[in-house]
């Protein structure tokens, strides 16, 4: 229940390090850092090297059981939700100072988990750092209204949280992910967190974070384990009150289905497999570098990524040959190294996936234009993969991968360019590239997806709002829009004496 292996050859912090010789992985319930009642344990993979360097604690019923039923009696006695918005404030604003001065852990903790480059989960710790601040002002800005009615009445309608959230969260950005923990805290919400039993250590160590600032025992619960028993069960609870999930089409859709036998509030950000247009008049030099950056990123295990890349046929090949270029001159590598462009994906199910997904390209009769195999024989690496001669109706172009592949898709017309980035199940992010404004408009009001970058990928802000269309799920996580998820109203009637 603690990290076993001899890390002493990687280049860890040295607060790293001693929170690691201190820490046992467990459950964060009512304030304690706690182990599963039966003693079960899971392995602590590190991608790189597909070694285990440790475990953490393996949840059952009873330990699920004990997390809701924690969060459950702090907020029915109000502990949390009845504080003054600004006691709120201050304590989320002091567990951002505690993130902050734990950043270079949360950095360390994020690349041994998850294999993220360590300057990606640099950015990902003040990602993170931004959405606690951002929510941390939240508290003193819920309002509620006065509808117009008649004289004889007046009517408050105030605005008041759920109750208790389940939250669950995938892996590929432990740190950040988190923060839709905070969102729930900042509406007066009690929160059992579940993290990806590949990428715990992180949400262990924000639980604890989460005490030392004040937020009462049992608001904030973080239980590991698997989803099929944690997050189905979770899911299930009749005292859990909604759901927040982050995570793949076909896992959002039975927890779409579970949720509606207690009636549940049900967020959903899935999947995705973006089109990225590019247009004969656009810059090619920056937008094909922009296409490989928004695909090799995180090794491609990103809903965003740009893993559909259609571009129109004058340009077609030399655009090809310039993302090639950038391609080439990635490092793949360890993901401590600063020079390493590339790192491993987070598990050997990971790497079989998408080795399975190559296949498949091969067989429809798609051609490996670059990469298309695993790199080294230790660790869970795969080579950057381009795939040219490909239909929009191969499965390497409708389904979701999650690692590093790219499929090229030639177009001749505006509104063919439209039509192929349209023609799939998944509508949660797209981009354009063009000089021309007037086309700029047009596209991006055509393309079906909740985000749509313009001569620009992946760019995200807080006050912003994010999520998907079609298949890719509803609700909105970041901006006003998360508080509206996050809470409900109530209308309040008052006849007035006359």
């Amino acid at each position: 229940m603690t990290i076993t292996a001899d890390l002493s050859g990687y280049p860890l912090a040295q607060e790293t390090r001693t929170y690691l010789d201190a820490v046992a992985f467990g459950h964060v319930i009512d304030g304690e850092l706690v182990q599963s009642a039966s003693g079960a344990t899971m392995p602590i993979i590190e991608p790189s090297t597909g070694t285990e360097i440790g475990t953490v604690a393996a949840g059952d019923a009873e330990d699920l059981e004990r997390a809701v039923s924690a969060a459950r009696r702090s907020y029915e006695d109000g502990r949390w939700r009845n504080l003054a918005p600004l006691d709120k404030e201050r304590r989320l604003r002091r567990l951002s100072e505690l993130f902050a001065a734990n950043g270079a852990v949360f950095g360390d903790l994020d690349t041994l988990d998850a294999g993220l480059l360590r300057g990606y989960t640099d950015a990902i710790v003040q990602f993170a750092l931004a959405g606690l601040d951002y929510y941390a002002g939240w508290p003193s800005k819920i309002t509620g209204t006065i509808p117009a009615t008649g004289p004889d009445v007046i009517v408050n309608v105030t605005r008041e949280p759920l109750g208790v959230v389940g939250i669950i969260v995938p892996w590929n950005g432990p740190a950040f992910v988190i923060n839709f923990a905070v969102a729930a805290l900042a509406c007066g919400n009690s929160v059992v967190l579940k993290p990806a039993e590949q990428t715990p250590m992180s949400a262990t160590l924000m639980g604890q974070l989460a005490q030392e600032a004040g937020i009462p025992p049992g608001v904030f619960n973080v239980i590991h384990g698997t989803g099929e028993v944690i997050g189905a069960g979770l899911v299930a609870h009749p005292h859990v009150n909604a759901i927040g999930f982050t995570g793949s089409v076909e896992t959002g859709r039975r927890i779409q289905a579970s949720g509606a036998a207690t009636l549940k509030k049900v967020a959903l950000e899935l999947g995705g497999k973006s089109a990225h247009v590019f247009f004969d008049d656009c810059d090619i030099e920056p937008a094909a570098a922009t296409a490989a950056a928004a695909v090799w990123g995180a090794s491609g295990q990103v809903c965003t990524a740009g893993t559909r890349v259609l571009v129109q046929r004058g340009i077609y090949e030399e655009f090809l040959v310039k993302v090639k270029e950038n391609t080439e001159s990635i490092t793949i590598g360890s993901p401590f190294s600063p020079d390493t462009g590339l790192g491993p994906v987070v598990s050997a199910e990971q790497l079989d996936r998408v080795t399975r997904y190559v296949g498949i390209g091969e067989a429809e009769g798609a051609e490996v234009f670059h990469g298309g195999k695993r790199h080294g024989d230790q660790g869970y690496f795969f080579e950057p993969t381009i795939f040219t001669g490909v239909a929009n109706s191969m499965r390497i172009a409708q389904e979701e991968i999650f690692g590093p592949v790219m499929v090229a898709i030639p177009f001749d017309t505006e509104e063919e360019a439209i039509t192929i980035a349209n023609d799939v199940e998944y509508g949660l992010a797209s981009g354009v590239w063009t000089n021309n404004l007037s086309r700029a408009h047009r596209v991006s009001r055509a393309i079906n997806a909740g985000t749509v970058w313009v001569n620009t990928y992946g760019e995200v802000q807080m006050s912003v709002p994010y999520g998907g269309m079609k298949q890719s799920g509803h609700g909105r996580s970041l901006g006003e829009e998360s508080i509206n998820e996050l809470t409900q109203t109530k209308s309040v009637w008052m006849r007035i004496a006359r």
